[in-house]
C-alpha cells in the first residue's frame, strides 16, 4: 500500500477518534479489517496504530485488549507484545 495511502488512515482514524465518531476499539477493528484487505504488514499495521494514537500507550493497550474481544486476531496480541 502506498505511504498517501497510509497516511489517509491514519488520518480518517485519528479524525474519528477525535470527534467521537467512532471508539478506540472499533477504530482498532476497522484498521485490522482494512489490514486483511490490503495485505498490510504486521510493522505498518502497528505503524498506523502507533501513529492514530500518538505514542499513548496505555490508552492503545485498553483499545487492543477490547478489540481482541471481539475479534480473534493472532496480529493484536502481537502488536499487543510489540507495545509493552
Amino acid at each position: 500500500m502506498p505511504n498517501d495511502m497510509v497516511q489517509i488512515i491514519i488520518n480518517q482514524s485519528k479524525e474519528k477518534l477525535a470527534t467521537k465518531q467512532l471508539l478506540g476499539h472499533e477504530v482498532i477493528v476497522g484498521i485490522i479489517s482494512i489490514s486483511k484487505n490490503y495485505s498490510l504488514n504486521e510493522e505498518t499495521v502497528s505503524h498506523i496504530l502507533h501513529e492514530v494514537y500518538s505514542g499513548d500507550k496505555i490508552r492503545l493497550l485498553s483499545d487492543l485488549e477490547i478489540a481482541s474481544l471481539i475479534i480473534d486476531e493472532g496480529l493484536i496480541q502481537r502488536i499487543i507484545k510489540g507495545v509493552t
